[in-house]
Parts: structure tokens; sequence; C-alpha cells
């Protein structure tokens, strides 16, 4: 118990006995107390990633316990708490906000799929491991992500406050620490940008890219100082109260594996400074961190109720405490942002060219005279962020009046990658998968892909894809590829031919809201057919499209659509003057009926038609795995073995219930029904019914699926899949 907080002790312990029987140090402390108006208690948070979230419970405690708080210090995650509780959020207040946040996406760099286009959503989840290019080089990046996402949900929270510069003019002065990587001295920011701050401070090593602010490279602040107890007290706290959440030291016999002991040694490293902090708290909170991953964000009720548990612990003091500390409120303030502001001038930062200046003021769309929200804002932000030409954006708000300066700071760095992807199943085998992402090739704002898939289904392909304006709605693109599979062929031998396509595309299409396309195409093509009797073929041909695709994730999603819609007119050279029609349309709708339970529906038509008609173009209807080739005209079905069913007609519909028995884990029961056949009936005449139940996962390899499956007089079949199509 240090020196003040006996005074305190003795101070609240001898209410009603004469003033001549006090001590002198205790007179000492009333006099104090007296001519402050009350004891300034402070709240140092330690870091400690999803533990942190433990700071919410005890926060819950002391409001219970009627302790006001007027200083709060923090470190990474300690930071973010305190942040928000020092602009004059209360405990439940947070609460709320970390219950609603996806947790997965607000810690990684991609732009939600909603502000995502149509071409990032298709290509750029295919990958299981990316890296960036950097000087035409492949290389591991300084951290996994800039912090984008985090620093729009701190943005977003910290609105009203964004004109502040001295964080001791907010309700409850505030410090928030973070590491110079450079020197490994411990940084305290007492003023600044207020998000900026906190992003700064939850730099965790390998996690979050350093950030450079006022010329020093700066990372996680738990490196140099995960308990900022000496922050508080140089805050003018005059009793601090710590909550700790820093992992204690593991038995050797717990030792197991690599994490284990990586984390043991950064234990090791942070433990002398923790100590030594720890004897300048008055009241040690240690909510208990075991049994739970540091990094399980999704168990933030548990985090809560080990805050509270351990809060109480210290109950009878923490009320002795709120006794003296009432006298001094803390006061509110009425100056804050409001949730709009007028806008007076908007900067570009960043140092970047006229060229990208340009593109960054069409995307934000705001000038003199606008008003702004925060949400609005933020989504102006995100979109750049989706760009993917920028490191971590960032904005300031300076007031002018009744008004504010906007200056948004762009760092123009674009994101190339290179990725791998896994897949196989046991109808197709395994695959491999190699892309390239490159931005600015030939034109700028451009994107080019380049891929390699190779397996039993071979494909390699380059891409060119500009839109207007980089974000605008008119895009046109150029694609060459080759690919080689093998293509069922009609009878009862069930045998098959090796089929290689080399095509070729010139596409120009409209984007609207990010999730819908009307394009058209312009298709040259060279197929060869390793079989008898089968010619080579040359066509051309000229496609409509309508595409769109909002589904909330690409794995087992929980709602949204996804459609596409295809109408293809062309000739070949099987017969002359002659031509063929192809019209495919697909969709597949997910609709939340619980927090627990999805329902999907789908359907799939296809109807092909002329004498030019090449054999590729036919449907195949069967499977459970879709084709990396052909994927587009054959349907997959319940029960039946891949290409089982062939005609130049295919109807299906499907519907299906999915459980998730787990966070990660799902069942799934669906039905199948339909036909493929060389003449167009509906309904179907005598349909074929397949079913399926499937138990499905998300891994670290993607998505894993088991399925037993059963159709109309056939056996029943059990597949597996691993990983994402592509």
């Amino acid at each position: 118990m240090s020196r003040r907080f006996a005074r305190l002790f003795f101070f609240v312990g001898v209410v009603g006995l004469a003033e001549s029987a006090l001590s002198p140090m205790v007179v000492a402390a009333q006099d104090a107390a007296t001519e402050d108006g009350g004891l300034r208690v402070g709240l140092a948070l330690s870091g400690g990633s999803a533990k942190g979230f433990a700071h919410v419970g005890v926060l819950e405690a002391l409001e219970q316990a009627g302790v006001e708080i007027h200083v709060v210090a923090g470190t990474s995650m300690g930071s973010v708490i305190g942040g928000f509780y020092a602009i004059g959020m209360d405990a439940a207040s947070i609460r709320a906000l970390i219950a609603s946040v996806d947790w997965d996406v607000t810690l990684s760099d991609g732009a939600p799929r909603s502000r995502r286009f149509l071409h990032q959503r298709r290509y750029d989840e295919r990958a299981l491991v990316t890296l960036p290019i950097e000087g035409g080089t492949v290389g591991l990046p300084a951290g996994a992500s800039v912090g984008a996402n985090i620093t729009r949900l701190v943005e977003r929270v910290t609105w009203p406050a964004a004109t502040v510069r001295s964080f001791s003019e907010l309700p409850r002065s505030f410090a928030a620490v973070a590491t110079d990587i450079e020197t490994g001295d411990a940084v305290t920011m007492t003023e600044g940008v207020l998000a900026e701050v906190i992003r700064a401070s939850i730099g965790i090593p390998g996690a979050f890219e350093p950030m450079e602010l006022d010329g020093r490279l700066l990372v996680d602040g738990a490196v140099a100082r995960n308990l900022p107890a000496s922050d508080a007290r140089a805050l003018g706290a005059d009793i601090v109260i710590c909550s700790d959440v820093s992992d204690p030291l593991v038995e050797r016999d717990e030792l197991g594996s690599l994490v284990d002991v990586l984390d043991q040694v950064l234990t090791l490293s942070m433990r002398a400074a923790t100590v030594a902090q720890r004897e300048l708290c008055d009241v040690l909170i240690r909510p208990d961190v075991e049994g739970i991953s540091g990094f399980d964000f999704e168990s933030y009720e548990e985090w809560f109720q080990r805050g509270r548990a351990a809060a109480g612990l210290h109950s009878a003091t923490l009320r002795e405490i709120g006794r003296v500390s009432q006298a001094s409120a803390v006061p509110q303030r009425s100056d804050f942002l409001g949730d709009s502001i007028l806008v007076a001038r908007v900067s570009i930062g960043g140092g970047v060219g006229e060229r990208t200046e340009r593109l960054v003021r069409e995307e934000l769309g705001i000038g003199p005279g606008d008003w702004i929200t925060a949400e609005g804002l933020a989504n102006r932000l995100v979109d750049l962020d989706a760009t993917g030409l920028f490191g971590l954006v960032r904005y300031r708000l300076d007031e002018v009046g009744d008004a504010v300066d906007l200056t948004v700071h762009v760092e123009e760095r674009p994101k190339n990658r290179f990725g791998v992807g896994l897949r196989y199943d046991d109808e197709r085998r395994a695959a491999l998968l190699f892309t390239l992402s490159l931005h600015n090739q030939l034109r700028y704002g451009s994107v080019t892909r380049i891929d390699l898939r190779v397996g039993e289904e071979t494909r390699a392909a380059v891409s060119f894809l500009r839109r207007r304006g980089v974000t605008g709605r008119l895009e046109a693109g150029t694609s060459l590829s080759w690919s080689q599979g093998r293509l069922g062929l009609p009878g009862p031998a069930r045998s098959s031919a090796g089929i290689e396509l080399t095509t070729a595309t010139a596409s120009l299409g409209l984007v609207g809201a990010r999730t819908t396309q009307l394009g058209a195409e312009l298709t040259t093509e060279w197929s060869v057919t390793e079989f008898a009797g089968v010619p080579e073929v040359i066509l051309g041909s000229a496609s409509a499209i309508l595409d769109h695709e909002s589904l909330d994730r690409m794995d087992f999603p929980r709602s949204g659509l996804d459609f596409n819609a295809r109408w293809e007119w062309g000739v070949s050279d099987l017969v002359d003057g002659e031509g063929f029609s192809v019209f495919t349309a697909r969709a597949r709708a997910y609709v939340a009926l619980h927090r627990r339970v999805t329902a999907d529906f789908g359907t799939y038509v296809g109807v092909a038609r002329g004498l030019d008609l090449p054999l590729h173009r036919t449907f195949f209807l069967g499977g459970a795995h879709r084709s990396a080739i052909f994927g587009r005209t054959q349907p997959l079905f319940h029960g039946l073995p891949s290409e089982d069913r062939a005609g130049t007609v295919a109807q299906v519909a499907r519907a299906g219930l999915r459980l998730a028995v787990r966070e990660t884990l799902y069942v799934r029961a669906g039905v199948d029904v339909g036909d493929a056949a060389d003449s167009w009936t509906f309904p179907v005449r005598d349909p074929i019914v397949g079913w399926a139940i499937t138990l499905g996962a998300e891994t670290v390899v993607g998505p894993v699926a088991l399925e037993w499956g059963k159709a109309t007089s056939r056996s029943g079949r059990l597949t597996v899949s691993v990983g994402r199509s592509f």
C-alpha cells in the first residue's frame, strides 16, 4: 500500500473522530482534499489485446462503487478503452460498442465486402496467403495490417473530440503510451489527434505496421511500458487504480509449443517494467487471464465478467475511494463536435502528386460549404482504402470559427500482392493457385492480374482492368487465358475427353453500388478436343452480362444474394452460315433466420441453341464441386456424379437449411430438384431429386466440407473438399 493511499485510508476511516485526534498526515490529506474539492483519482489500463476487454468490467465496478475517474492512462488496448472513457463514454456504452463490432474485419486491412467492387470480391479472396510486392520483389510486410479498419473505428468513436489537441481538455485527462521502435523508449502522448495517438499505441509488432508520428516510428506501448501507472500519476492523480491484464509467467511443463515459448519470452521482456509500475498502484486489480486466448475477441462477455469479478475483490476499498472522489466530479464538455460539422477547407497531405490528389478529392466528394458526419467521412475513407492504392489513410479536423478545416493524409503505396491458394476435392483432386495483383501498370488506377492454376484443371491467365477515375462507374478490361481440363461426353459409356481452350476477351461494364455490374463482352476462342471425331473449333461471340453479389462473407455466408446472368450470341466454324446462343442464369440467396440458423435458396437455368453450338457450350449436370474451367455450364447437383446428365437445357432449384453448431462448425441439409435434357419443358418432366447432409468448418486452410448425398435411382455419394474454389 503506497503512502498516498495510506493517507486516504486513514482519512476516510476516522470520519466522526475529533479533528484534534487526527494525525498530522491525515489532516494534510483532508486539507488537500478540501482545497481541491476532492482527491483526483487516476486509472491505468494495461495492454493485452482481447484481454483488455476486462477493463470494461472494471469500469462497471468502479461506476457501481461511485468512483469518479479524473485522469486515464492506457497502453495498447488499454489506450482504446481509456481513450473512449476519457471523452466521456460510460462503461455501458463501451460495452455495447465492443459487442457490436466485427473484430475479424476490424483487425484486418480488408475493406468490408459491401465497399469492395465486384472484381475484388471475385478475385482477391481466393488466395490462402498473400505477401506484398515492393521494389519488384516479394517480401514480408512490416506488419500484417496497416490498421485501416481499427483506425476507422477509433475515428468514428472519438469524433466528438476530433478537434481537441491537448488531452488535458478532455472530460478526463488522458495519456496513451507507445514505444519508439528506434530507441526502445516509452513515448507518453498527451496531445495530438486522439485517433492517431490511439492507433500508434496499439501497433502490435507483426500485427500492425509501425506508425510514424511527430518524426518517431511508433509501435505498441506494451513493448516499453505495458502498465502506465506512472503516466496516470504524472497527469496529477492522487490515487491510482490499475487494471492489469498482463500475462503471468507459466511453469516449464506448460511451455509445450513455439507459441508458448515466444509468449513467455515476451512476458519476461515486459516483466521488470510491469513489476515496477505495479509498485505505483494504490489499488491493483488483476483480472483472471487464464484459459482464454488473448486474441479471442469474440469472448468479450467472459472478459467483461472477469473484470467485474477481479474488481469485486476490492469493493470495500473502491467504495471508500468513491466517497472522497465524488466531491471532485468530472466536468462534461458542451463544445464537442456535433453529429455533423461544416467544412471550411479541404487539404490533402502526404506529399502526393497532382493525379493522386485529384483522385482523393473526387473520391471524397467533399468541398468548402459541405456538411460532414463521422459515418459519412468514414465511408469515403473506406472507399479510398478499397482502391488498394494507399497505405494508412487518416484525417484531422481543425476548428476555424464555426467550421473545420479537413486534412486527409494519404500515403501513395499501391498494395501489389502475390498470393497462393490451395484447393482439394475428390472430383478434380488437388490444385494450387499462384496469383499476382499489380496496380498502376500501363495506366494509373489499373489492376493487372496474372493467375496460374496447376492441377487436373490447369489455367493460365492475364487480365487488365481499368475503371474511369479509379472508382468511377465505367470500367473496361481485357484478358487472355489458356486452360486445360476434361469434359464428359454424352452416352452410356461415360467417356471423357481432354479439351484445351485459348480465349481472348474485351469487356465494358457499368458498375452500380459496388455490388452490381451490367456489362458487355466480346470473346474469341480456340478449342482443341482430344477425341476422335470432335473437330477444333474457332468461335467469336458477344455477351450481355448482369452480375450481382452482396454476400456478407465468402465462406458460409449468412445474408445476401449472388446472381449472374449471361446471354451469349456467337458463330463458330462448325457449320457455315449458322450461329448459336447460350443463356445461363444462376442465383443463390441467403437469409439469416436466427443467430445460428441460415436458409439458402437457389436456382440455375441454362438454354443453348444453334447448329454452330460447340460441345463445351452445352450443359452437364451433377457433382458437388464446381469446375474451374466449365463452371458456367456445369451446375452442381446433390447426389449426382460430376457431369452425370447432359443436354442443351438445364434447370435446377435448390434449398437448404444450415445450423452453426459452433462458431466455425456447420451442418447443412439441402435438396436439389431438376434435370438436363435437349428440350425445354416447365415444369420439368420426371425431375431428379437429390439431397445431401453437409458438415462444414472454417479452418486455417479455408472452408472444409464433408458431404453425403443421394439422388433419384443413384447410390449415395460421399465427397470432400478443402479450400476455396478458384
